[in-house]
């Protein structure tokens, strides 16, 4: 129970974080959904495989705290659990930097679906390009980080 409680409050602080850069990303035309990546990267490093029941739950538990369409993260992120779950031993034979770029382009992927639905008839490919750009060079320096940076307490959450 303090794990679930734990869990829930990192969601809600990391998209505290990701709602209020967002304003200022957006002037840029760029958006980094840092909620998605966080969790992708939860599913990703997790010791055993999470289910759909949870992935789809989290998502619920976003969409109600981040004021989208209800339902929209939680597929999304019941998909990713999905795809990470599938593909985690090949993840094994990967070097950081594909990785990096399968993350980088899942929250691509991410974005232009969330933009697809939110903004039908304001959907811009300049966004979306930039944002993939932005993401894949954000995935690659959280990765240079946590390789040349290491933390000297294992973490478990």
């Amino acid at each position: 129970m303090n794990k679930l409680i734990k869990r829930f409050l990192i969601i809600v602080f990391i998209n505290f974080i990701d709602q209020n850069i967002s304003g200022f990303f957006s002037d840029l035309l760029i958006i980094i959904p840092l909620t998605f990546l966080a969790y992708s990267f939860y599913v990703y490093r997790s010791d055993n495989n999470i289910g759909a029941i949870e992935a789809f739950l989290v998502g619920l538990f976003i969409d109600l705290i981040s004021d989208s369409y209800f339902g929209l993260n939680a597929i999304i992120f019941s998909l990713i659990t999905y795809v990470i779950n599938s593909y985690a031993n090949a993840f094994k034979l990967f070097s950081y930097l594909q990785i990096c770029f399968f993350f980088g382009l899942s929250s691509t992927a991410y974005v232009g679906f969330t933009q697809l639905v939110i903004n039908l008839y304001n959907f811009s490919y300049k966004i979306l390009f930039v944002s993939a750009i932005v993401n894949i060079i954000f995935c690659v320096v959280i990765a240079v980080i946590s390789v040349y940076f290491p933390r000297n307490v294992k973490m478990k959450i």
